[in-house]
């Protein structure tokens, strides 16, 4: 039953956070890890079902055969499925020299296109709230697609993944280094700045986070203040320049304040659909009403729709972003690995990401930051 679940449900919810399907086996790893696990207490899937094992191979293993089961603790497939008839067959295609090829390949290209994009983001100033809150979907694909190139290449260029004295691992080693262009000075680099990348972007997202509902609750007040204003200033009493009175307008503008304050945070997604509705209310009536000539109005019915528009941009800064960014920048598969690049990191550098907390802030605690970088 446990394998039967394992095979066929996605029991931990990983897939929501990785929706697109080149991630898919990135998504199910850890419960990939659990039922390579689990078979081993179940022998005869392995030798004898090969229907079922190349249901498993298909679903978790097609792009990948180096897996890590816990804290670092990686397993090459090729080596521990080799005894066993069904499971070797089944990862044949999997270990398709075209199909290693392509996998290379097609983390070699990320690479060459991520590096300058997550340099562009890392920039002074170029991470802004405005630019967050319009872009969250965009920022969070390239974190997904940071974290999982970083995965298999890091995954599956590891020198203990690799028997050296097994000619064919050595073989399949050396085709991955030359069709993913491996180097391992970019791939560290590129770890470090999706790191940074991720801090930063955790950081302000927790600060806005925390100043939702404040900054939620004033846009409100502007806008319906803007529209009671407005009301005021088509009743005649108010003065402002080639402005008629106008009763039905006074009234109109009166509702759509009315309106805006009724408004329920709590209900967010009420709020932000009525919200959309009434910034297209606001279009239409300075269309109808022929209200552009007038500039001053003009300029108060742009100034409401600006701040529903950030009363729609606030509303959607929602907790799940942080959980789907904690899920994504998991690192403990690198526990052990990452280890062979830190020699090579310059001691000042080292110092300063660690006391900034930023070059492992994915899942490595300080204190080993510190220990992996002040290795002789």
């Amino acid at each position: 039953m446990v394998i039967g679940r394992l095979r066929s449900d996605d029991i931990y919810n990983q897939v929501s956070a990785y929706p697109l399907p080149e991630h898919r086996s990135t998504a199910l790893a850890n419960q990939a890890a659990m039922l390579y696990v689990c078979l081993f207490f179940y022998p005869s899937i392995l030798q004898t079902q090969q229907a079922k094992m190349r249901e498993i191979v298909d679903k978790y293993f097609p792009d990948n055969w180096v897996i890590s089961i816990y804290m670092g603790i990686t397993v090459n497939l090729i080596e521990a499925w080799e005894p066993y008839k069904a499971a070797k067959t089944a990862l044949n295609y999997t270990l398709d020299a075209a199909n290693i090829k392509e996998q290379a390949s097609r983390y070699a290209a990320s690479m060459e296109s991520l590096r300058p994009q997550v340099q562009q983001l890392l920039k002074e100033g170029f991470l802004r709230e405005e630019i967050i809150l319009d872009n969250i979907p965009k920022l969070l694909n390239c974190l997904r697609d940071c974290n999982v190139a970083i995965r298999w290449l890091m995954l599956h260029s590891a020198e203990s993944a690799y028997d050296p004295n097994n000619k064919r691992l050595r073989q399949i080693k050396d085709q991955v280094l030359n069709d993913s262009k491996y180097n391992p000075k970019t791939l560290f680099q590129l770890l470090l700045d999706t790191a940074q990348f991720e801090f930063t972007l955790k950081e302000m997202f927790k600060q806005m986070l925390s100043e939702k509902q404040i900054k939620w609750e004033n846009y409100k007040k502007e806008g319906s203040e803007r529209m009671m204003e407005l009301a005021e200033v088509f009743s005649g009493v108010k003065p402002l320049t080639r402005v008629e009175k106008n009763e039905n307008l006074q009234a109109w503008f009166r509702e759509i304040s009315k309106q805006i304050e009724s408004l329920n945070y709590e209900d967010s997604t009420a709020a932000g659909r009525k919200t959309v509705q009434l910034i297209q209310a606001l279009i239409e009536v300075q269309e109808f009403h022929q209200l552009e000539s007038n500039l001053q109005v003009c300029q108060f019915l742009a100034d409401t729709r600006k701040f529903l528009h950030h009363m729609i941009r606030t509303i959607n800064i929602k907790e799940e972003v942080l959980i789907t960014m904690q899920i994504v920048g998991d690192l403990s598969y690198a526990w052990q690995i990452i280890d062979r690049w830190c020699v090579s990191v310059l001691f000042w550098r080292a110092g300063g990401l660690c006391q900034k907390g930023t070059s492992f802030c994915l899942q490595v605690p300080l204190q080993k930051q510190c220990s992996l970088f002040l290795k002789p």
